[in-house]
């Protein structure tokens, strides 16, 4: 049961990067306790509610912050140097509400939803995933039915739902009709009341294991205004994917920055230790690991400010901003993994022991995930043959 929303305010980008800073040194201090356990950080995200930044995203006409893209990846990032599954649960509730304010323009059965979502501060997890599609979110087995008094009800075997046993609704995608094609696909809002769900596997993995992405089935009957009138084809390519690319890029830049954080901890004291002995030593590791961070958050910064423009102009190429944003995702979430690489070694065994002020094999766990959170090699793929098939994409 969700406790009533605090007094609405709106927060400035300042306000809010503010509040991030208070929410990571909440959930901070059960991070390894969340890891350990792979639990839900209830913690963090009860300091999300209580700032009212799950609605960063949504627009200030539906009761939200109306944040813009270079602010949200720097919320990211800030709530990863406290825990990483706070930060990721954070941006992929930011994707749905992002996506459920398009369908708000043309729907006021869609604004009534997101703007009890941004009072309430409600919690809404994505089912885009599913059994038999082979990873393709742009493909769906389950359809859309009519189920009569102005309901429609649908049924989804997903492999990964994240932190769905805690989620306050769910954006679905499904077919469109039971005779529609695969990849004629809409959104569905379902709140957690109108859902059942059965768990169908374990959750065990490496890292971001707070998260908590079982696989479920999900069956749910709920009203047919709830279906987004935009059709999800359109809402993947303008909002979900390029948005999914740039937020979950911010989190993981923050994770390395905080491992380089810790590099930096580390070499004070031992620079220290030195100077007492009557001896330095230089290491330029240091600086390397900086210098590369440093690229990934100029990297994430540009693109979000692209992307608010290309945002802005309706009419903008989609081609050349899918390519962009799928290589944003994949160069970030590999050399995102090599920063924390750099940290390790210069803290050695302090960088590679699971607990301590030094530790970073949280944060190179947690990062290996990065590569798997739509396959890299399925977006380099795709990359491959839009440059083939369209025109220069190459610029200077």
């Amino acid at each position: 049961m969700t406790a009533p929303a605090p007094e609405r305010v709106v927060l400035t980008g300042r306000q809010a990067l503010d509040a991030a800073v208070a929410v990571a040194k909440a959930a901070a201090e059960h991070a390894a306790a969340t890891d350990r356990d792979a639990a839900f950080p209830a913690a963090g995200v009860a300091a999300l509610r209580e700032h009212g930044l799950l609605s960063a995203a949504v627009p200030k006409e539906y009761g939200g912050h109306g944040l813009d893209p270079r602010t949200l990846t720097r919320i990211g990032a800030r709530l990863a140097g406290g825990c990483a599954a706070t930060a990721m649960i954070w941006a992929m509730h930011q994707l749905q509400v992002a996506c459920l304010a398009r369908g708000a323009v043309a729907s006021p059965e869609i604004a009534a939803a997101l703007a009890d979502i941004a009072g309430r501060q409600l919690l809404i997890a994505s089912i885009t995933s599913e059994v038999g599609v082979g990873g393709d979110m742009r493909r769906s087995v389950a359809a859309v039915e009519p189920a009569g008094d102005g309901t429609v009800r649908l049924t989804k075997k997903a492999t990964t739902v994240s932190y769905g046993e805690h989620a306050d609704g769910f954006l679905v995608t499904a077919r469109s009709g039971p005779d529609a094609a695969p990849t004629d696909q809409v959104a569905v809002l379902v709140m957690a009341e109108h859902a059942e769900l059965e768990r169908t596997g374990d959750w065990n993995p490496l890292g971001m294991r707070g998260t908590c992405s079982p696989p479920f089935t999900m069956s749910a009957t709920v009203p047919a205004g709830m279906v987004l009138p935009e059709p999800f084809g359109e809402t993947a390519t303008r909002c979900m994917v390029p948005l999914s690319h740039l937020l979950w890029s911010g989190v993981w830049t923050g994770v390395a920055a905080d491992a380089v954080r810790r590099a930096v901890a580390y070499s004070k004291i031992r620079m220290r230790a030195q100077l007492k002995a009557g001896r330095t030593q230089d290491d330029p590791r240091l600086g390397r690991a900086y210098a590369d961070l440093r690229v990934l958050q100029d990297t994430v910064a540009r693109f979000a400010d692209d992307y608010a423009v290309w945002e802005a102009a309706q009419d903008a190429d989609t081609t050349a901003m899918t390519v962009r944003a799928n290589a944003l995702k994949t160069g970030v979430s590999v050399d995102a993994v090599r920063v924390v690489e750099q940290a390790l070694e210069i803290c050695g065994m302090a960088g590679y022991s699971e607990s301590g002020p030094y530790s970073v094999a949280r944060h190179l766990r947690d990062l290996y995930s990065a590569r798997l959170m739509i396959a890299n090699g399925r977006l380099e793929l795709a990359n491959s043959e839009l440059l083939l098939l369209t025109g220069d994409l190459i610029q200077e």
